[in-house]
């Protein structure tokens, strides 16, 4: 189906209506015609006045159908001898555009959805994995920190208590213990968005 032109044509149901029209209006003109004639005496012009009107009908009728469109036709593509054309439902034809068109719209959507989406995700998923880097690198730093001090503070008196000895061995064993919880989950976390990463690649491509 040929696309529409921006301005719609006017829409006659069928050749029969179209025919009919002309005659209608040619009888009507040469009518008025002929009262022009007899009122002003004109009876020697009247075949000269008949063809001129007739010459003028039919050029006018073929200027307005290119703005026609016959039983869902162009005017100028139709032929008007044909008899057995099937009625064309207008009012179907108006939704079936308007469907169209509203799939259309749809694919536009689907298509910028499919161009952004995939770029917004890996976007989120960056800043979320940068944002759990940072998290773990100070709950780390903090860690290492009440080392240091509990250290420091150990040096400070002539000789090393036993209770500070045995506490800052239980903090640098619960350390040992947590890297070792922290450093997988980290492997299998980076896996996780190395794997996200290679499916946001194929959504884009």
């Amino acid at each position: 189906m040929d696309s529409r032109e921006e301005l719609p044509r006017v829409s006659v149901g069928s050749v029969q209506d179209w025919q009919r029209l002309k005659i209608n209006y040619k009888n009507a003109a040469l009518a008025r015609l002929e009262e022009h004639v007899v009122a002003y005496g004109l009876n020697t012009e009247r075949d000269v006045l008949v063809a001129s009107t007739n010459q003028f009908i039919d050029q006018t009728f073929q200027m307005a159908q290119r703005n026609l469109r016959i039983n869902g036709q162009n005017c100028e593509s139709l032929d008007e001898n044909e008899q057995n054309t099937e009625p064309f439902d207008e009012a179907l034809d108006r939704r079936i555009w308007s469907l169209a068109d509203t799939r259309l719209q749809w694919q536009k959507r689907i298509a910028e959805t499919r161009r952004n989406l995939p770029i917004e995700i890996e976007a989120t998923i960056t800043d979320l994995f940068e944002q759990q880097r940072a998290a773990d690198l100070k709950e780390m730093a903090g860690l290492t920190a009440d080392i240091a001090e509990d250290e420091c503070n150990e040096g400070d008196g002539p000789l090393p208590r036993l209770p500070q000895m045995e506490e800052g061995f239980q903090k640098t064993l619960a350390l040992g213990e947590e890297l070792d919880q922290i450093i997988p989950s980290q492997e299998e976390r980076a896996q996780r968005v190395k794997h996200v990463a290679v499916e946001v690649k194929a959504l884009k491509s």
